[in-house]
C-alpha cells in the first residue's frame, strides 16, 4: 500500500478521533501516520510488513500511553442522575431489616433501601451505591455524624 492510503487512513483516523474524544483512534491515527512515513523512506514496502508494523505501534501506544493521556487530559465529570446520590446522606423513615427492605428518605424523596446490617427508623445513613430504584446504605457513625451537621 502507498504511504498516501496510509495518509489518508491517519486522516479518517483522525477526524473519528475529534469527534468520539475516546482516546482509540487516536492511536491508530499516530501509527497510520508514523507507517505513512516509514513507506515513503521505503523502510517497509510490502503490505505484511507494513500491517505488522501498524499493528505493532498501535498496540505499543495503546498499552503504554494511552491510560496516560486519558489520566492526563480526563475532564471533571459531572455525575448526574442516581450517580449524584452516592456518598449523600439520608434519614431512615422505615425500619431497613435484612435482608428486607426499607425506605429511607433523601433530597426530600422516599426511597427503597437496603443494607447489610438493621437500621432503625430515624437514624442516618450514607448512600453506597445505587441498583435501579433501590438504594444501598450504610449507617452513619458518630464521627461521620458531626461532619454531616458541620
Amino acid at each position: 500500500m502507498s504511504d498516501m492510503a496510509w495518509l489518508i487512513i491517519a486522516v479518517i483516523c483522525g477526524i473519528i478521533e475529534v469527534a468520539t474524544m475516546g482516546f482509540w483512534f487516536l492511536w491508530l491515527a499516530l501509527s497510520a501516520l508514523l507507517v505513512s512515513f516509514l513507506t515513503w523512506l521505503n523502510v517497509v514496502t510490502t503490505l505484511p510488513s507494513q500491517v505488522i508494523v501498524f499493528s505493532v505501534i498501535t498496540l505499543f501506544f495503546v498499552i503504554f500511553t494511552r491510560p496516560l493521556a486519558v489520566r492526563v487530559f480526563k475532564t471533571n465529570e459531572v455525575k448526574s442522575n442516581v450517580d449524584a446520590l452516592i456518598g449523600l446522606t439520608g434519614i431512615v423513615t422505615m425500619e431497613v431489616v435484612p435482608p428486607e427492605a426499607g425506605q429511607v428518605r433523601l433530597q426530600g424523596e422516599i426511597w427503597t433501601a437496603r443494607s447489610d446490617q438493621r437500621l432503625n427508623q430515624d437514624s442516618l445513613v450514607r448512600v453506597r451505591a445505587v441498583e435501579g430504584v433501590t438504594l444501598y446504605v450504610d449507617p452513619v457513625t458518630e464521627e461521620q455524624e458531626t461532619e454531616v451537621f458541620n
